[in-house]
């Protein structure tokens, strides 16, 4: 399963006005919501915010991956937000993040793991993440993606 397949452009929100973690994955999870994804925003919230309580998903390099699975997710979905500025995310190197994939899932179904490794060898092997902190829009963003994960087959 690709990246592509899984983030909807209802689910990329660029300049996302965020002042802190809670209140950007909070508009990530909001967005999912909308989207159809999420039934219950506060359960799902939860859940994110306490798989960050337990360690932070900031994976260095300015980037973080918040996961976590919930019966209040519909089905296995990637949302991405880049904030309007810099989000302290208790990282891994301690630098703020710039750019955040959220990988939601319903409870029985795994994925999650293939996912992260997709996300960590499209931002390690290529120029994902400077070409979407670049990007316009959300189709922008979209095509970036694709053509990264083109990249990856070839």
């Amino acid at each position: 399963m690709s990246l592509t397949e899984l983030i909807q452009r209802d689910c990329i929100q660029l300049d996302v006005p965020a002042a802190d973690k809670a209140e950007l994955i909070r508009a990530m999870v909001e967005r999912l919501r909308s989207a159809g994804v999420v039934t219950d925003p506060d359960a799902v919230l939860k859940a994110l915010l306490e798989r960050e309580r337990v360690m932070s998903t900031g994976i260095g390099g300015g980037v973080a991956i918040p996961h976590a699975q919930s019966p209040a997710v519909q089905r296995l979905a990637v949302s991405l937000a880049r904030p309007h500025g810099e989000i302290a995310f208790e990282s891994l190197d301690e630098k703020p993040v710039r750019l955040v994939f959220m990988i939601v899932g319903p409870e029985e179904r795994g994925g999650f793991i293939r996912i992260l490794a997709r996300i960590s060898r499209l931002l390690y092997t290529g120029d994902l993440q400077k070409r979407i902190l670049l990007a316009t829009s959300p189709d922008q963003v979209q095509a970036i993606i694709a053509e990264e994960e083109e990249k990856l087959r070839q």
